[in-house]
């Protein structure tokens, strides 16, 4: 890089100074005209004082939105203005730390070792963002939660626990597990599996080497407790239960799946909108946030295996998706208020994951 060295004092004699006083070049002695004599003298140079101008800028969409939902989440008191303090007023920044700050104070770290969820905020469902400009001026945003990877749980050694204390228990406690859980993200499950291999069946009939072809045997996996006709026990028998089983661990997966179910009956799982469905139209399914099997590397952890190769091969759904208006007081304290459950029922079913796991092992 060129710089000016520290004689160089006063490099442009023609600046500032009379053109007679100026040095001698060889374009004077040979009687030709400076090209500084051929124009007037300016003024002196100057760099532009930056003090206290951004040095950076960036050019982003959806801030008049963000910045709308952030004055929401302070003025109910859902976020703090220190918080707007420590994001140097990013909206976005701001509405970062604010998620983090609350979902962590609602105990996600607990349910963070059985679960592989991200939490997002998005103006739009369209992976393509097509429809992003409409949703900015409708100020319609969404809080959606999806899997970055799949929870896995074996139950078989709990059922047969279960069945212990009384024969329809394990098969109470499955439903009641599963079900509460499937309110608000999906579980893959034996019923699932089933309807894999039925899939499988109807393929193969119609080719003519398809009888070589041997189907996994899900039916095979299920355990027999759960075969039963029969129907399952009430929440307020279970509760009764619960002191007369001796075995503490027993006590602590049937006093846990009444727990959870009575958590999950606190929401309701919202309407998305007819704009949100039509921007999901061409989506694949939610990915699953937990397989439940009964034996490690049993007939429905190898459907799972198979299915799950194609369920990427369009953006599928968000497990959850809960919308609200960013300007809408009551509306932004309802969704936070649904995730709220979410996580304690994540969190809730999450302890009783690690007890199964624990039993299998």
């Amino acid at each position: 890089m060129y710089r000016m060295e520290e004689s160089e004092r006063d490099p442009l004699p023609c600046i500032g100074r009379p053109v007679e006083e100026a040095d001698a070049t060889t374009d004077s002695a040979r009687r030709v005209a400076a090209a500084y004599r051929l124009m007037p003298p300016g003024g002196p140079c100057a760099v532009p004082v930056l003090v206290g101008i951004p040095n950076e800028y960036r050019l982003v969409d959806g801030v008049e939105l963000a910045a709308t939902l952030a004055k929401t989440l302070v003025s109910t008191g859902l976020a703090t203005p220190e918080q707007w303090r420590r994001s140097d007023g990013d909206p976005f920044g701001f509405l970062e730390r604010a998620l983090k700050d609350w979902i962590a104070a609602h105990g996600v770290s607990e349910l963070g070792k059985e679960f592989y969820l991200r939490l997002g905020l998005t103006s739009t469902l369209d992976p393509y963002g097509a429809d992003a400009e409409y949703a900015d001026d409708a100020g319609e945003m969404f809080l959606v939660l999806e899997p970055d990877s799949t929870g896995y749980v074996v139950m078989g050694p709990a059922l047969r626990l279960l069945g212990k204390a009384h024969p329809r228990l394990p098969a109470t406690f499955f439903d009641l597990f599963t079900g509460s859980l499937n309110r608000w993200v999906r579980v893959y499950d034996y019923r699932d599996a089933l309807e894999r291999v039925e899939m499988l069946r109807e393929w193969y009939d119609a080719d003519p080497e398809g009888e070589t072809v041997e189907l996994p045997a899900v039916e095979a996996a299920v355990p027999a407790c759960l075969r039963r006709v029969g129907h399952s026990l009430k929440e307020r028998f279970l509760r009764r239960l619960v002191p007369r089983v001796r075995d503490k661990r027993a006590r602590a997966l049937i006093a846990g799946v009444v727990e959870l179910s009575r958590i999950s009956r606190q929401g309701k799982r919202p309407n998305v909108g007819e704009r949100a469905e039509a921007q999901l139209a061409d989506s694949n399914p939610p990915v699953p946030a937990l397989v439940a099997v009964f034996n490690k590397h049993d007939a429905i952890e190898g459907c799972f295996d198979e299915e799950c190769q194609g369920m990427l091969e369009c953006p599928p759904e968000p497990n959850i998706i809960i919308p609200f208006r960013a300007n809408d007081e009551k509306s932004v304290r309802e969704a936070l208020r649904l995730l709220g459950v979410v996580c304690d029922v994540l969190r809730q079913a999450a302890r009783l994951i690690a007890l199964s796991m624990e039993l299998a092992e």
